[in-house]
């Protein structure tokens, strides 16, 4: 054979060697949508809890500790646990302690910060939740929701909504 058909096989090899359609070094691909621009999720649900009975008459601040469960979008029906600081004066209240557990043992953990006005029973209440981390899937949350409720200080329970997004 020639140098020039040696030479011609040779290109003939390089050009379908171009044609490879796996990415080269120098390809650049569009990237998968990240974390961040897919991660946030409406949540949502309800909750039911139980608290120990104020003492009468109440301190300007009870410090209460709420019991319960949540039925919520992404956790299922978790449980749930917080200590909260009930500002009776200012008619405030914030979370000390605030945690969700789903069934699979993941938790979520909350801040909370609201307001409350008596009513016939005890108080209806808002709140803005905050979700600032936990365990498992839950380990990097982040996202808020606001809460809609009422507690009734005649059968020491409380309900409320929960709507707003959760990234995790």
């Amino acid at each position: 054979m020639s140098n020039t058909g040696v030479s011609l096989a040779f290109v003939v090899v390089l050009a379908m060697g171009c044609t490879d359609p796996r990415p080269t070094a120098t390809e650049v691909r569009e990237p998968a949508l990240s974390r961040a621009e897919n991660a946030a999720r409406p949540i949502s649900g309800t909750c039911q809890t139980s608290f120990a009975p104020p003492t009468l008459p109440p301190p300007p601040v009870i410090r209460q500790v709420d019991e319960g469960s949540c039925n919520l979008s992404h956790l299922g029906k978790a449980a749930l646990y917080s200590v909260e600081d009930i500002d009776v004066v200012a008619g405030t209240q914030r979370s000390v302690e605030f945690t969700l557990t789903a069934p699979n043992g993941d938790v979520l953990r909350v801040t909370t910060a609201g307001t409350n006005a008596p009513n016939a029973t005890g108080v209806d209440f808002e709140a803005t939740m905050r979700f600032i981390g936990g365990t498992g899937r839950f380990a990097n949350a982040a996202g808020e929701a606001q809460v809609t409720g009422s507690a009734s200080f005649v059968t020491n329970t409380s309900a409320f909504t929960v709507n707003g997004w959760i990234e995790y």
